[in-house]
């Protein structure tokens, strides 16, 4: 294993060339904070990552995509395959790769953020600039552990195209269309209920969740059980989604 996640991450920097990704993560925040955002919207913009959160976006869309497309679109599965690892422990390699990358990049639009808020302070004074890090840090965490599920969408519907180009498309139109879904879905609970349990809907209350005794509350309201009967059915779809993706990626032609 460790030898697979060594040759992912060459392919990562080679090939995906992630590094750009969290570049522009890291710059683009000191820009917009320094140059664009006035003081008293400061506190709004660390908390959107001075504008990089859509690019850290993007970045998980195109990261997941051209992980697996790409590996069969230039023909490196065969030699991969040909070797001793097991299509399970390439599917795994490469989903701890994803996750990795994501982590670098995201980490790259918090120090830039947390740059710019630096530069800031220092033409502007510090008027503004407070962060309570306690939920700033929660969130950073949480956007990781929503975008689990995220990649589990995309690497299903990556392992079903063979089009790279197709592939980072679809992602990046999931990373909108997701949200869009998931608020279509949650209106028309009011007409089925059993809707709620839906995979989109479970995960937009989710992406809301900040440990407050105010959003428990509305959460258990909204689907009548405790928070941690919400989180087991997010594990489980997570589950099941990411099984799905390697029974495709398993039976996939090379």
């Amino acid at each position: 294993m460790h030898t697979l996640l060594k040759q992912e991450w060459m392919k990562a920097v080679k090939q995906n060339r992630f590094y750009v990704w969290a570049l522009i993560a890291f710059i683009l925040p000191i820009i917009v904070l320094t140059t664009l955002v006035p003081t008293d919207q400061q506190l709004v913009g660390y908390y959107s990552l001075g504008g990089a959160g859509i690019v850290v976006a993007i970045a998980a869309s195109v990261i997941s995509a051209l992980t697996f497309t790409q590996e069969f679109n230039y023909g490196t599965i065969r030699p991969l395959l040909s070797r001793q690892y097991s299509r399970l422990e390439i599917f795994v390699s490469k989903i701890i790769m994803i996750v990795f990358e994501y982590i670098l990049v995201l980490t790259s639009a918090v120090l830039g953020t947390l740059a710019g808020r630096l530069i800031f302070q220092m033409i502007n004074g510090s008027t503004g600039t407070s962060i309570d890090w306690q939920p700033f840090l929660f969130n950073q965490v949480m956007d990781v552990i929503m975008t689990l599920f995220f990649f589990a969408i995309v690497l299903l519907v990556s392992n079903l195209v063979k089009s790279t180009a197709a592939a980072v498309s679809i992602g990046i139109v999931l990373s909108v269309a997701t949200s869009i879904i998931a608020a279509i879905t949650t209106f028309l609970v009011q007409f089925w209920e059993p809707l709620r349990w839906n995979p989109l809907t479970v995960e937009a209350f989710l992406s809301q969740f900040n440990g407050r005794q105010v959003q428990n509350e509305y959460m258990m309201n909204f689907f009548g059980t405790d928070v941690w009967v919400v989180w087991a059915v997010y594990i489980f779809y997570l589950v099941v989604l990411y099984l799905f993706t390697y029974l495709i990626f398993q039976r996939r032609s090379v």
